[in-house]
């Protein structure tokens, strides 16, 4: 049976399973970038605590290099993290309600 001879309801609930599974692929995605990049902040988080208080400290900015405060810097990355944490319990969620929402169409 090709997908011309189903009915129409059937066809329509063929795609929006498709819409769905692609909705969720790119949501995973973009979990998994911002799972790198909250172990990236860790990561940098831990090296710029092992440094000295009065040792120079460099961020970039575009294409620079700025010196700039220890303790801003570590604001700046503990502020990044509670956003990428928050971004992706979001994620998270969207994803469960696409998983069940693809789950009671693929069961129905």
């Amino acid at each position: 049976m090709s997908e011309q001879e189903l009915p129409p309801w059937l066809r329509e609930q063929l795609t929006r399973l498709q819409q769905l599974q692609q909705n969720l692929q790119a949501i995973m995605m973009q979990k998994q970038q911002l799972e790198a990049e909250s172990i990236e902040i860790e990561k940098a988080t831990e090296e710029l605590k092992k440094s000295e208080e009065n040792e120079a400290v460099y961020k970039s900015v575009g294409p620079l290099l700025i010196k700039t405060k220890k303790d801003e810097t570590l604001k700046e990355l503990d502020e990044k993290k509670d956003l990428a944490n928050t971004r992706l319990v979001v994620l998270g969620k969207q994803a469960l309600i696409r998983i069940r929402t693809h789950n009671y169409i693929y069961n129905w």
